[in-house]
C-alpha cells in the first residue's frame, strides 16, 4: 500500500507568500509549460526560475517547497518507528499529538497500514538573498561567520531551500564570496536548491559565472516571460 502524502515543513516563509501553492496559481499561455514542470518536479536535483519581476517564480517556488517528496527513514530508523507503532497498538496508548490533537490506537493502526512510518516529511527553508546576506553579516560581526554558512549548506534545512531574488542587489566581493561557498557546497554535495531571479542565465553568468556554471549543471533553468502580475491594470 502506498503512503500518505505528506506536505513538506516549510520554514521563512514571509507572511504575504503563507498560502502560495500549485492550486491558487494563475496559468496562462506564457507559463502552463513551466508551472507543469515545477509541479512534476521530484526534488532529486535543483531548480533555476528566471524571468520578469511579478511573472509568479517565488508563488511556484514556495509550492515546490510546499510539496516536496518524502523522505526515506534509513532502515534502522524505520524499524524503530514501526516498534514503537506495534507497542502502542499492542498497549492501547493514547499521545497526544503536535497539532494538539489526540492520537491512539485506530490511528496508529491506519499509518501501519499505509507504510507512512517508512518516510519523514522533508524540511525546507525559504529565503530572501537580501536577508541571507544580512545575517552573514550579523554572524560575521558577533558570531562565527562559518557557522551560519554552514546552515545553509549542510545544516537543518538541507532537504531544500530557495535562495528567492538572486541579482536584487549589487553584489560585493565579499557577498559574492559568501554566496558561491553556498552554491558550491551544495552543488557538490547534491542537495537540491531552488533558485529564483530576475536575471536570465545569461545575465547571472554576464556577472556570476562560477554560480551560474554551477546552476546550470544542479538542474532546469526555467525563464518566465509572461507578465507583471502585480501590476494593476
Amino acid at each position: 500500500m502506498m503512503a500518505s502524502k505528506l506536505l513538506a515543513q516549510v520554514d521563512g516563509l514571509p507572511l504575504r507568500h503563507k498560502d502560495c501553492g500549485f492550486t491558487n496559481f494563475i496559468t496562462d499561455p506564457t507559463n502552463k509549460e513551466q508551472f507543469e514542470i515545477c509541479k512534476n518536479w521530484d526534488g532529486k536535483t535543483s531548480m533555476t526560475l528566471t524571468g520578469g519581476a511579478g511573472t509568479g517564480k517565488t508563488h511556484l517556488a514556495i509550492a515546490m517547497l510546499k510539496n516536496f517528496p518524502m523522505i526515506e527513514h534509513d532502515e534502522k530508523t524505520a524499524e524503530e518507528i514501526k516498534k514503537r507503532l506495534e507497542y502502542d497498538i499492542q498497549n492501547n496508548a493514547v499521545r497526544w499529538g503536535h497539532d494538539g490533537k489526540e492520537y491512539g490506537k485506530e490511528h496508529y493502526q491506519k499509518v501501519l497500514d499505509s507504510g507512512s512510518w517508512k518516510y519523514r516529511s522533508a524540511t525546507c527553508f525559504f529565503i530572501s538573498l537580501v536577508e541571507l546576506f544580512v545575517k552573514i553579516n550579523n554572524a560575521a560581526l558577533n558570531t562565527d561567520k562559518m557557522e551560519i554558512l554552514e546552515k545553509y549548506c549542510n545544516g537543518p534545512y538541507e532537504d531544500c531551500i530557495c535562495f528567492d531574488d538572486l541579482g536584487a542587489e549589487k553584489l560585493t566581493e565579499a557577498k559574492r564570496e559568501n554566496l558561491y561557498y553556498i552554491i558550491d557546497s551544495r552543488y557538490r554535495n547534491m542537495k537540491p536548491t531552488i533558485i529564483t531571479s530576475n536575471f536570465t542565465i545569461k545575465e547571472i553568468a554576464d556577472n556570476e559565472p562560477r554560480i551560474a556554471s554551477r546552476l546550470a549543471e544542479m538542474g532546469d533553468i526555467l525563464y518566465f516571460g509572461g507578465k507583471d502580475y502585480r501590476k494593476k491594470k
